[in-house]
């Protein structure tokens, strides 16, 4: 101690448990398990430099003093090694475990054998500064961060440290070189404590600025907008870029000039408040529906919620809102009153539809029962009744059937059948049910043997079912009505339909079309005969009713000759849903020629 008085060694051994002190209250706030473990680390590291002091001082008896400090060493070096891994969120080796561990059993039978002493001093030694080079070298090997020096630093310190943290000049006593070691050890840890306190703050900064990165990548491609508005400052601390589609304006527009916000905006009646929500402070969260306008046009639909922010005595600084796009819900809103409307419409429609038929029932009924019609006409006031009640049968069934279609509660049971057989039937019920009208049915189908139709066979009997009855309503007595079926190979389909997936892909089409000799379709109609409420038709006079004959079940009456647009529109949703398509156009006899096309595959 004749160099450098004993008070400024403790003088700079105290500095070393203080910044070991420095680190476990970070580790408190931080709750980082690396900063603890870094922290105890120096603290061991203090405890061992007392240890040196008093060697020192006191000259212990090496063997002791050796046994000591190299159980001291190890224990540091092993807690900083474990904490920098926990630092690069590494998994801790097993077998630096179980070195250690033989490590320490071999240096506390220093005392007991001086073999034991002579073969383990230096390898223990060695391993002891080997886990703080590791540790430095993981600092230079894993990089958490850019173009930061004071990795480089860390690592540098870290080694240059795992060299004098083993020396062993105390064990000459009091000499010069040993002082000098003692401090340059100091100075060193010291240094190494300070460089990862701030790589510590360091990695802080890093971490909050990638997560505010996150954070606003996460906002600003979020489909809602948010804001920040400072009552303080009078302007708005952030806006996201998204905001402009719902108001109207920029951010940058807003960041220059706050009270533009609501420019193009209109607010219901109810919240007008809202407007006045940037020139004083809102006391409670709400919310309200913001229409965006311009030149007269809604544009967007957007529901804000807004929320005050308090500062620590409770004022309110700031306020905070979200915008959130409503415009498909708000058109949802508007189809549904649309619905409900046409709904109404249709209802009405069909109620003046039944109102015909009825009142025609209820007049030749009592005739009828009155005795007013003639013996010899009976029967043909009788047949009117039963084509009236055919009639409005149809039309309820349809009326039923438009009801489940709006709700889209249709049941569709799918099976995979060969064309040929499905149609085939169809075809021979077709060819029956004309023939029984007294029509004459022309019958024409080219069907491929190989070609399988994945269908409801129930809805596509249906569809069918109408057609036949449409052409039959439209044909007069003996005319003819012509039924086609064929298969063809559409390219189209091979090269646009479900391209993902090549076993799925339609080998072609299957055309069916009922043509009738009728008066045809009004070139007016053509695009709107498959709307739900649309009907076209006029009741014949009685010169015409011998021509408009239909029979049902062997008895024979005149029809109305009605196109109603119920059926069809059932059936186009039917053939639709089985990924088809339903048209209607003018024959060549100037008749209705209705068609469906279904795909196939082989």
């Amino acid at each position: 101690m004749y160099l450098i008085p004993g008070y400024s060694m403790l003088a700079s051994t105290a500095t070393t448990l203080m910044l070991s002190i420095i680190f476990l209250i970070l580790s408190h706030q931080s709750g980082k398990r690396y900063m603890r473990l870094w922290g105890a680390s120096w603290l061991v590291y203090s405890v061992m430099f007392l240890l040196d002091f008093l060697n020192l001082s006191l000259a212990l008896l090496e063997v002791s003093y050796v046994m000591l400090r190299q159980i001291i060493s190890l224990i540091g070096s092993y807690l900083f090694l474990f904490g920098t891994y926990h630092f690069f969120q590494r998994k801790f080796p097993g077998y630096l475990r179980a070195a250690t561990l033989v490590s320490t059993l071999l240096i506390v039978l220093y005392p007991t054998s001086e073999q034991i002493y002579a073969i383990s001093l230096i390898p223990n030694a060695i391993y002891c500064s080997g886990l703080l080079i590791v540790a430095g070298c993981m600092f230079i090997a894993f990089s958490w961060t850019q173009k930061l020096p004071e990795k480089l630093l860390a690592s540098f310190f870290i080694i240059l440290w795992s060299i004098f943290v083993n020396h062993f000049g105390f064990a000459l006593g009091n000499s010069a070189v040993a002082m000098y070691a003692y401090f340059i050890g100091l100075l060193t840890v010291n240094v190494l404590i300070l460089i990862l306190i701030i790589v510590y703050f360091k990695k802080l900064r890093f971490l909050d600025t990638k997560r505010s990165a996150r954070f606003r990548l996460l906002v600003e491609n979020s489909s809602d907008s948010m804001f920040l508005y400072d009552y303080k400052r009078q302007n708005f601390e952030y806006i996201s870029p998204a905001i402009s589609q719902l108001i109207g304006l920029s951010p940058e527009q807003l960041y220059k000039m706050p009270d533009r916000f609501f420019d193009y905006i209109e607010v219901e009646k109810k919240h007008s408040d809202i407007i006045g929500i940037f020139s004083r402070p809102v006391s409670t969260p709400g919310n309200s529906v913001l229409c965006f306008y311009k030149d007269g046009a809604v544009l967007k639909w957007s529901e804000i919620h807004y929320m005050p922010i308090r500062d620590n005595t409770g004022t309110v600084v700031a306020v905070e809102g979200i915008l959130r796009d409503i415009t498909e819900r708000k058109k949802m809103e508007e189809g549904l009153r649309q619905a409900e409307k046409t709904k109404k419409e249709l209802l009405e429609n069909i109620s003046h539809e039944i109102k015909t038929p009825v009142t025609l029932i209820q007049g030749y009924t009592e005739s009828l029962l009155d005795k007013v019609v003639p013996a010899e006409s009976a029967d043909t006031y009788l047949k009117m009744i039963n084509s009236k009640a055919m009639m409005l049968t149809t039309l309820l069934n349809d009326l039923s059937q438009v009801s489940n279609v709006t709700s889209q509660s249709l049941e569709y049971r799918f099976y995979e059948s060969p064309a040929a057989e499905v149609f085939g039937d169809l075809m021979r019920e077709c060819e029956f049910h004309i023939n029984s009208s007294d029509h004459k049915a022309v019958i024409a189908s080219s069907i491929s043997d190989k070609a399988v139709l994945i269908v409801d066979p129930y809805r596509i009997q249906q569809v069918v079912s109408n057609m036949i009855n449409n052409a039959i309503r439209h044909t007069p007595l003996a005319g003819e009505i012509y039924v086609s079926c064929s298969t063809y190979v559409n390219e189209e389909l091979l090269h646009t339909a479900f391209r993902e997936d090549h076993h799925n892909v339609p080998e072609g089409e299957l055309l069916f079309t009922v043509s009738d000799t009728g008066d045809g379709i009004a070139e007016k109609d053509l695009a709107r005969i498959f709307e739900r409420n649309f009907s076209e038709g006029k009741k014949l006079n009685t010169s015409e009713a011998s021509e408009y004959t239909v029979e049902y079940n062997g008895v024979k009456a005149s029809a109305i000759s009605a196109r109603s647009g119920l059926g069809l529109h059932i059936s186009k949703q039917i053939i639709a849903q089985h990924s088809g398509k339903m048209f209607a156009k003018n024959n060549k006899y100037g008749g209705a020629e209705i068609s469906f096309t279904l795909p196939y595959y082989t």
